[in-house]
């Protein structure tokens, strides 16, 4: 596997309600068996300010990332956890480009100078995971105006 991983989906509406789905109701369609509480309706939470966390019903928090930066509509980047940890993060940069009507998501996931020895380890389940999470902001933009 190569040190990046690109994935895209195109979402039935503007970039500008594509990166709000993607950064402001990323709980409301984040899929279940990829959340990392146990709780699968726990609350994700990402914030300009730079916290990336979730939290379960019960209050038990887990911080997937730090959002390092935050360019609506175009552009996000994240210090991505899961698969390693804050010391070890992999770098998470996603764009929102218009196409007509619609909005291009494209996912570019690399590992970071700290974690580039974890990153054939871990590649193939980030593969896997930003199939079915982008299949399920595909689904959630079904409708959106």
């Amino acid at each position: 596997m190569t040190d990046l991983l690109h994935k895209t989906v195109v979402l039935a509406c503007p970039p500008a309600r594509a990166f709000m789905l993607f950064t402001e109701q990323i709980s409301e369609w984040w899929p279940p068996e990829r959340r990392h509480t146990g709780d699968p309706h726990s609350q994700l939470q990402m914030v300009e300010s730079g916290r990336f966390w979730e939290r379960s019903a019960e209050g038990r928090e887990v911080e997937l990332g730090r959002v390092r930066l935050w360019d609506p509509p175009e552009r996000l980047v994240l210090d991505w956890y899961p698969g390693t940890d804050a010391e070890h993060p992999t770098e998470v940069e996603i764009h929102f480009v218009a196409e007509g009507e619609a909005t291009r998501v494209t996912v570019l996931h690399r590992p970071t100078p700290v974690s580039a020895a974890l990153w054939s380890s871990r590649a193939p389940r980030y593969d896997a995971s930003w199939a079915l999470v982008l299949a399920a902001l595909e689904h959630a933009s079904a409708g959106l105006p």
